[in-house]
């Protein structure tokens, strides 16, 4: 009874393959963020590796289902900010890891040459800023400080913040089809997030006594404000402006992309060996030629 109902499964599952088409681009560029520390929408400045594995399934000739993983890193620094906030001195780190799903539809069909197209999504991403100790360069954490008095009894309406939030990451792209099954491209992807606390700057200085009592201790006021390792200007006012809490932040990904399609171009079937125009008959995953 087994190999009937294994052949069975196997059936359905070749089945499906068949009548759908599959692609994984890989995907590896730069990496940046828009907010309170870089408020321009754009730039290289700052800018870090970013890479992404993307698992793509056609619906129709142009419009696709999309998910994958990406991987990369956020930074910025008051030092190349606006003139008018550089004495605020901060700066930040982060790794950014992120799972995503949308959707992708394309402008031209799958016998174009060049394929322009647009996406959209929703997914989940994790980050954790930390800066540099100054005195020994050590790597510190912001969040536990709790740098504008989240979670302090002083402060209870202000809760500290997941390191783990939602996203929207949509954007477009160019794909240049070098045969049926492999393909270059260019993308641009833009992700909006549902805080404003990437960078951990958000809305006002907290009481440098409350922080001081706090669990950070003085490595919470230390990092709420570090103008004075400039020219020894005093901590600001308590509920004076730290940051722009109206705008949540943002990031983004540029690079290129190098597609595979999985399906055999001739048959349809999943099929690694047909990489290179062929029908592919070894990679086939097991898929028999008749069902």
């Amino acid at each position: 009874m087994r190999k009937p109902f294994f052949a069975l499964i196997l059936s359905i599952i070749c089945s499906s393959a068949e009548a759908q088409r599959f692609e994984l681009d890989l995907f590896g560029g730069i990496s940046n963020y828009q907010g309170d520390l870089q408020p321009r929408f754009f730039t290289s400045q700052s800018a870090n590796p970013g890479a992404a594995a993307i698992l793509k399934v056609g619906l129709t000739e142009k419009l696709f289902l999309r998910a994958g993983f990406t991987f990369g890193s956020v930074a910025a620094s008051d030092a190349t900010n606006k003139t008018s906030l550089r004495r605020r001195n901060l700066s930040f780190r982060s790794g950014v890891q992120e799972f995503a799903a949308g959707i992708e539809y394309r402008l031209a069909g799958a016998e174009a040459r060049l394929v322009p197209y647009l996406f959209a999504g929703a997914g989940i991403f994790r980050f954790n800023p930390y800066a540099y100790d100054p005195n020994d360069a050590s790597r510190v954490y912001l969040q536990p400080l709790h740098t504008e008095g989240q979670g302090l009894p002083q402060y209870p309406s202000l809760q500290p913040y997941k390191l783990t939030q939602v996203c929207f990451p949509f954007g477009f792209g160019i794909k240049w089809n070098i045969n049926c099954n492999l393909n270059l491209g260019l993308e641009f992807r833009q992700t909006a997030t549902r805080t404003d606390y990437l960078d951990d700057v958000s809305g006002r200085y907290a009481d440098p006594l409350a922080l001081l009592a706090g669990p950070g201790g003085q490595r919470s006021v230390d990092f709420a404000w570090r103008g004075d390792e400039l020219n020894g200007a005093p901590y600001p006012p308590a509920g004076s402006r730290r940051g722009n809490p109206e705008q949540n932040d943002w990031y983004y990904f540029t690079g290129l992309t190098l597609g595979l399609r999985i399906n055999d171009c001739e048959t349809g079937r999943l099929s690694l060996g047909g990489i290179f125009g062929g029908s592919g008959r070894k990679g086939r995953l097991g898929c028999p030629d008749r069902f």
